[in-house]
């Protein structure tokens, strides 16, 4: 069984879709939680113009639905920086830690963080709670995973750095953390504006065309329309792909993102996941980011055709090879480059 961690959209006509899903699917992919965290109550690692604004009484039905339909809410605390000590401390005595605990008793028992100090207070809060590290923390080796669970957590999202590095996931697995990984992953390969980027929105940074030019999110996204080949080396990972890394690796735990998406666009991508399977152009697994930096929409430029990268057998030199990628350059490589000149197409 494929088990998805996918965004909450915080709206009961989603809900009522992944519920009837969840039915259809029953017997092969279950999303079994959904990710995500609403204005105002927490920190996070998105900033308050890109999430959903929902009252208690609201927040409280909807995490009862969901139970009762067997899918847990796995809220987020994923902010990669949580300010000065004094300002948090003033803030986890103020309201924080209140509002955990009133989410606590409505029903959250699982919860996604990036600092070590948050997995100390929700570890000394609640002991038996489900608690897993961030894909910000970047956990790529198996010390990473260790120190992490010295600190009391059960649960890892992979650095998406490593996500088609089978030897090194295979050690990280070894260390008995549960492993999670993030499929749709939409950050470029490497990616030098990734730190900034949730820092920024850690910090509530709405984007602005004023302060910088939408920084950082135009940059990334212009090199990525410049050279199409680096949504092949993005690390995402395909419906159908899911089955690999559960048969070779053992994982069953993979993570959807678009929480901050509308239904219309977050709907597709989950279906595909749910399907196991996916053709067409690759970039319409992403979740729209055009917005961002307010550039055109990548998925609206550039077609790479699924079907001929599936021909190429793109996994297939990941899995014996996928370590190099901590070793060389891309340019010493151009294994991806080389794969897109052969996946390219147009509508």
């Amino acid at each position: 069984m494929i088990y998805l961690n996918a965004g909450n959209l915080w709206d009961n006509d989603y809900l009522d879709t992944v519920i009837s899903w969840n039915k259809e699917f029953e017997d092969t992919v279950q999303v079994k939680s959904l990710f995500g965290s609403v204005v105002g109550m927490t920190a996070t690692a998105r900033s308050a113009d890109r999430l959903p604004q929902r009252d208690w009484k609201f927040i409280v039905d909807y995490i009862e639905r969901a139970q009762g339909n067997d899918i847990a809410i796995r809220y987020t605390l994923n902010q990669s920086c949580i300010g000065s000590i004094q300002d948090f401390d003033k803030e986890w005595r103020s309201t924080l830690g209140e509002n955990l605990n009133i989410l606590h008793q409505h029903g959250i028992n699982e919860w996604t963080v990036t600092s070590p100090l948050l997995v100390e207070l929700l570890r000394s809060m609640f002991p038996t709670d489900f608690i897993e590290v961030s894909t910000i923390a970047e956990v790529s080796t198996p010390e990473d995973a260790e120190r992490w669970l010295e600190l009391g957590v059960d649960g890892v999202n992979i650095s998406t750095s490593i996500n088609r590095d089978f030897n090194t996931i295979c050690t990280i697995d070894e260390t008995g953390i549960d492993i999670s990984i993030l499929a749709n992953e939409a950050c470029l390969f490497r990616c030098p504006y990734r730190r900034d980027c949730y820092n920024l929105s850690s910090h509530n940074s709405s984007r602005s065309e004023e302060l910088f030019g939408f920084y950082p999110f135009r940059r990334c996204t212009e090199v990525r329309l410049a050279e199409p080949a680096e949504w092949l080396k993005a690390r995402l990972v395909l419906p159908q792909w899911m089955n690999i890394y559960q048969n070779e690796l053992g994982i069953n735990w993979f993570k959807v993102a678009f929480r901050t998406h509308p239904i219309e666009t977050a709907l597709p991508m989950l279906r595909h996941y749910m399907e196991q399977s996916f053709t067409g152009n690759l970039l319409e697994l992403w979740p729209t980011i055009s917005h961002l930096g307010d550039t055109i929409e990548p998925k609206d430029k550039h077609f790479i055709d699924v079907k001929e990268l599936e021909k190429s057998n793109f996994l297939e030199y990941f899995l014996t090879h996928g370590s190099l990628c901590a070793l060389k350059a891309c340019k010493d490589c151009r294994y991806c480059d080389r794969v897109y000149q052969m996946a390219v197409g147009s509508r």
